[in-house]
Parts: structure tokens; sequence; C-alpha cells
């Protein structure tokens, strides 16, 4: 198959959980078929990016930008509104991308197109090939979720604002594409709401097993650790809330607790929490994994989001106790107590630290249990293998049609 990737950014270096998901998509798929990458320049780690697809036999083209994410300007907020497009995907509505875009269909003869979350379904092409529109959260239903937490009524407003804008992008593009997968059921069912006759699938998250493999390295007692960009919102309310409500009440039993918060851009908000006894915050590291290895457990207070965690999926490889809230382990279908602890309320949230701080036994036991369940479901290959089938599907009827 020869398949045109489209992608707003550069997936490597793998910073963030978007750019995991999809670097390891294209290695897999890039094992057996040609593929043509078209992204738009947003990080000066870029051309580093590039060359790193380029090794894997990616042919690439990169839409030259500034190197960092378009800003929201007033230009921005006007053609949102003339479009009638949310303001986080008209900020990218880059006309040289578009221009690239055409040309590369003109002169190449591609079998399929793959536009990566709906920031690039704005560019949708009117040719007769299949389109897959890859969904790796739904925003309207992270919108839907801000508003809800949100106790000021202006920050209320914008959020509803925005969920309406988004489910009524999500309503009108969506059904243009031949298929759109989603990363869980959650998200698939949610989509349908808005658009019930949708062509859909799931193609989960995943996580490298080899590269997240259990650690020998010392466990540092009363460890409790968080992972995550620190600029986006909701890992930003989880370690706030964190801190402010679950962490004093663990303190009472378990005074020494250390709280590691470990992701890259911490906003200010994040980085005066480091101004606290025995909290740290790192920014941006070289290798999560080390951080991983010494957490006695591992927490995910998420109170907001969408999609699914890969943080959950890399702790889960290395065999860590996990404490999380629903919301944060949503979408994976892991067995409560056995594989990852539930908790939603802040002392049932600390409560569930403090008993697996104090049981090395127990904790080791959820942790075993967790990489069996990620080597069962969640390994690239077989997700690299499950999307590729929805390729060979779309294509089908058109091999049929060139037969007869």
């Amino acid at each position: 198959m020869k398949i045109l990737f489209l992608s707003i950014t550069v997936p490597f270096p793998a910073t963030d959980g978007g750019r995991i998901r999809v670097l390891n998509l294209l290695t897999q798929v890039s094992k057996t078929d040609q593929i043509t990458f078209l992204g738009l320049e947003t990080a000066p780690t870029d051309q580093e990016g590039i060359a790193y697809l380029e090794s894997l036999g990616i042919a690439c083209h990169l839409v030259e930008n500034q190197a960092s994410p378009p800003k929201i300007s007033l230009g921005t907020i006007t053609k949102s509104l003339i479009q009638r497009k949310p303001i986080t995907v008209a900020r990218y509505d880059i006309s040289s991308y578009r221009r690239e875009l055409g040309q590369l269909i003109q002169l190449q003869n591609f079998d399929l197109i793959h536009y990566e979350m709906f920031h690039t379904a704005q560019f949708f092409a009117e040719v007769d090939l299949p389109k897959v529109l890859s969904t790796q959260n739904i925003d309207s239903y992270i919108w839907a979720r801000l508003s809800e937490e949100a106790e000021n009524p202006a920050k209320k407003i914008v959020y509803l604002s925005q969920k309406r804008a988004f489910r009524r992008y999500e309503k009108l593009i969506s059904p243009k594409f031949s298929i759109t997968t989603c990363v869980s059921e959650i998200d698939r069912n949610w989509l349908r709401k808005s658009c019930p006759d949708l062509q859909t699938d799931v193609i989960p998250n995943g996580v490298d097993l080899d590269l997240y493999q259990p650690s020998h390295d010392e466990i540092i007692p009363d460890t409790l650790l968080y992972t995550g960009s620190m600029d986006w919102f909701p890992n930003e309310d989880a370690v706030i809330y964190c801190v402010n409500e679950i962490l004093p009440v663990i303190r009472l039993k378990c005074p020494n607790v250390r709280f590691l918060i470990v992701g890259q851009h911490p906003t200010g908000n994040v980085r005066k929490l480091s101004d606290l006894p025995n909290i740290e915050v790192t920014g941006r590291v070289e290798d999560v994994k080390p951080y991983i290895a010494q957490a006695g457990v591992y927490v995910v207070p998420l109170r907001i989001g969408g999609g699914t965690r890969l943080k959950i999926l890399e702790a889960l490889a290395m065999q860590k106790a996990i404490v999380s809230t629903t919301v944060g382990a949503e979408g994976l279908n892991l067995v409560d107590r056995q594989e990852i602890v539930l908790a939603d309320r802040p002392n049932q949230f600390a409560d569930s630290v403090i008993e697996l701080l104090s049981d090395s036994e127990r904790r080791q036991k959820l942790g075993l249990k967790g990489r069996e369940r990620v080597e069962q479901d969640y390994g690239w290959p077989s997700i690299g293998h499950k999307l590729r089938q929805v390729y060979q599907n779309l294509l089908q009827p058109k091999a049929q049609q060139a037969n007869d």
C-alpha cells in the first residue's frame, strides 16, 4: 500500500502521548507499506525528527513554519467564527500545508490518505481515495468535562462554547471520511451520539514492551510519581488537585511521602508546587523510565480527560502499582484491585495509596498482573496490525472493482 499520512506535529522526539502514539503507528505500518509523511514545523527538533522518520524508510515532507505551534491571534479567532471551526483547529489552518498536500496528491498515486486528528481533517481532499480520520481523543468530550469541573462562571462559558464548537465540527467533518478510528469504546460511543451512522473502529493506545521493562533498580520508599506534559490543563489540574486534597491526607499516615511531578513545560502554577516540602517538579527529562522505576506508587488523579492514558500503560509495563481515578483509567478496561486500584474521592484515593505504600507484596501482585495485561492487549505490533487491517478493508472494494 502507498499511504499518505498527514500530521500537524512531527512525532519524534516522542515527548508526549500523541507523538508516542503516532511514532509507534508509523513504525509498525512502515515495516510493510510505503508511507509518505506530511508534517508541519512546530518545534526546534523537527528536522531531527524528520531525519529519524526517514531512517525508517518513510518519505517525509515538512511544511516550513515558525519552530513553535501557531499562535492564536485575532485573525485566528475571526477565521474560526467565519469558517465555524474550533479555535484550536483554526490556528493550524496553514495555506502552505494545504498547497503541499495538493501537490503530493497530484504527483503521486496514493492508495489511501490517513488524517491524524481533527486538526488535519480541515485539509480534507476531494479526491477518489479512501480516507481515514484517526482520533487520539474526542475534543468535545474533553471540553464538556472541563465545563463540568469549572467553578469560575466565565471559564464555564468559554469551555461550553468550545464544547459546542467541537461538537458541531465533529458532526460536520467526520461523515466525510471513509472511517473514523477512536482509541476507546467510550470515545467511539460519544462520537456516535452526534454521528450515529458513522463508520468507526477502535485502534487502542499501546506501549513498547521492549522499552518499558520491569526494573531491578531499588524503589525509593514513600515516593509517588505523576508523569505527563504539564502544559496540558488536565495534567495541571490533576497534580494541583493531588497536592491540595489528596497529599495532606496521605501525610497524616506517611509524613515523609515524596511527590515527583515529571514532564515537559510545567506551567507557573505547577512550578509553584515545588516550593512545598517534599514535592519535586522536574520539567522535561531525557528518560522517564528511571523515575517510574523508583516510584513506590504511580498515581493518576485525573479529573478531566478523553482518549486513554499512555502513561498508565507505561507504568503497567514496568510492573508498577497504580492508583487512578476512574477518569484516568477509562477506556483501558482494567480490572479494579487486580491490575489497578481505582479511587475517585480524595480520602478514598489517599487511603488506597497508604495501603500500597505499606504493603510491598500487594504492590508486587498488582504490578505482575498489570504487566500480564499489557502483554496480552497493548503491544504496538498487534495495534499496528489492526490499523493495517482497517486500511486493507477500505481498499478491498477498489481491488474488487479492478478485478471485475
